[in-house]
């Protein structure tokens, strides 16, 4: 019976003793986004911080320090923070960025966002800027020269043994495979984007179902795409409103 008392009593001083703790976390809620209407490269992810800031306004050290993975655009997050470690008169910010899954950083906060701990209020927005110089490339030649081989395309993976394969040259000639047929056009580069003609010249060939079906669903995307984004071997075209529709892998000739 005495066992079971302090057994009972031990899980009573446990309980108290987190429940003290989460009380003594604090949270800040964080809403991200950028303005280029690109798609992110698989397994982006976005770096928050909580930063003390100078009398300038600029991070001299950072209090909290948390990465997410960067699923939706824009999106909200609860950044943790130990209340214990802030002083009294000081000013805190939020600063955030994404990187690539290699590390490499697209996105950056030009500036931190000051946070009122007293005040409960919305989410502190931050809207982030693309970095100028990164491997991340949008400029038209960027994707040319090189064998992309679709891996998905409106988020469905390539169900067969032969994908769709897309060939850029400099002057913006596409040859493609479509799985069973091969086309050619001539791409457009309207103002910071990307767009396929209409219509493709291509061969009429019959084709098993199932990899028709794949043809025309790969031919219908690539009618929709409005730009794009490259990250090193991989490659993400997006629709008008910034969706990613296709898939490519850079593949050795």
């Amino acid at each position: 019976m005495r066992s079971i008392f302090l057994f009972l009593s031990l899980i009573i001083s446990f309980s108290a003793a987190v429940a003290t703790a989460r009380a003594d976390t604090g949270s800040i809620e964080v809403s991200v986004t950028y303005r280029e209407r690109i798609a992110l490269p698989p397994g982006a992810e976005l770096d928050v911080r909580l930063v003390d800031l100078s009398s300038t306004g600029i991070a001299t050290r950072t209090i909290s320090s948390q990465r997410y993975a960067m699923s939706t655009v824009p999106l909200t997050v609860a950044l943790s923070y130990d209340p214990a470690v802030l002083t009294s008169g000081s000013d805190y910010g939020v600063v955030a960025s994404i990187f690539t899954q290699h590390g490499q950083e697209m996105f950056r906060s030009t500036a931190p966002i000051e946070v009122r701990f007293e005040q409960a209020a919305a989410p502190v927005e931050l809207t982030l800027t693309m970095l100028p110089d990164n491997d991340v490339k949008m400029a038209p030649g960027a994707i040319s020269g090189v064998m992309w081989t679709v891996t998905e395309t409106f988020g469905a993976p390539w169900a067969t043994d032969d994908p769709a394969t897309m060939t850029i040259e400099a002057d913006g000639g596409v040859s493609l495979f479509g799985g069973c047929n091969r086309f050619r056009g001539q791409l457009q580069h309207p103002v910071g984007g990307l767009a396929f003609p209409e219509n493709l010249a291509g061969t009429m060939m019959a084709c098993p179902d199932e990899v028709e079906v794949l043809e025309r669903r790969f031919i219908a995307a690539l009618k929709l795409v409005k730009g794009y984004v490259r990250y090193g071997a991989g490659l993400v075209m997006t629709d008008a409103q910034g969706n990613a529709i296709l898939h490519f892998v850079e593949t050795p000739e």
